[in-house]
């Protein structure tokens, strides 16, 4: 009898031990501290990119597109890793557009070979994976000039909007066709004319961009 009431007694004990821990387990919250939401969503734990480096032709330095120091917009700026020196090339304020108010909102740029001008890439539109499609707008450095290329191409139209190694022309893509602008004036001189939606000149169509990366299909010679 003594026996009996003893395994009786430890198994009581098991059964409350078990109910109690299930009770306990029960009443704490089941949140998980990562959600798909705090990930992707919300972006959360995103990092500000590091600013875009161009490798000056000239010199052992390099440009970043910076925040502006004071008012909005962003800047270009020339470092020397050398000894961290930082001089402002372009400032927010000489990207502003006549009539605008606040300077473009830099989405790349470029500048030619002697660093006298650069190409400001700005209101990009996604054509199939990447946003190749935008507004270029030409700056003289110097003498701060600041104009849209293209003529009387529609808002985002062109793409893939290059110096010739002498500076003096851009090429870009405009409705499946390749077209050469003086960089001095309005000039723009068609390269191709037969572009359609199935004939393409200076791109590619999105199954060779997809299998073998080809997205800018247009070079300049070496002698312009």
């Amino acid at each position: 009898m003594a026996q009996y009431f003893a395994r009786t007694t430890w198994a009581f004990g098991i059964v409350a031990a078990l109910v109690s821990c299930g009770t306990l387990r029960a009443e704490e919250p089941a949140v998980s501290a990562l959600t798909v939401g705090r990930l992707f969503g919300e972006r959360e734990f995103g990092t500000d990119p590091l600013p875009a480096r161009q490798w000056s032709r000239r010199s052992s330095t390099y440009f970043t597109l910076e925040k502006a120091a004071s008012g909005s917009g962003r800047e270009l700026v020339r470092n020397d890793p050398a000894t961290g020196k930082k001089d402002v090339v372009v400032p927010a304020s000489a990207l502003v557009p006549g009539g605008a108010k606040e300077p473009l909102a830099v989405d790349a740029y470029e500048f030619s070979a002697d660093e006298s001008r650069v190409l400001i890439y700005t209101n990009s539109q996604r054509v199939w994976r990447r946003n190749t499609r935008g507004d270029y707008w030409l700056l003289d450095v110097a003498a701060r000039k600041l104009r849209k290329l293209g003529g009387d191409a529609a808002t985002s139209s062109l793409m893939f909007a290059s110096f010739s190694p002498d500076g003096t022309r851009v090429a870009f893509v405009r409705e499946n066709n390749v077209y050469v602008q003086d960089a001095d004036g309005p000039k723009i001189t068609p390269l191709t004319t037969d572009g359609s939606k199935t004939l393409i000149n200076g791109t590619a169509d999105w199954v060779n961009e997809e299998e073998l990366d080809l997205r800018n299909c247009f070079r300049w010679s070496p002698d312009s």
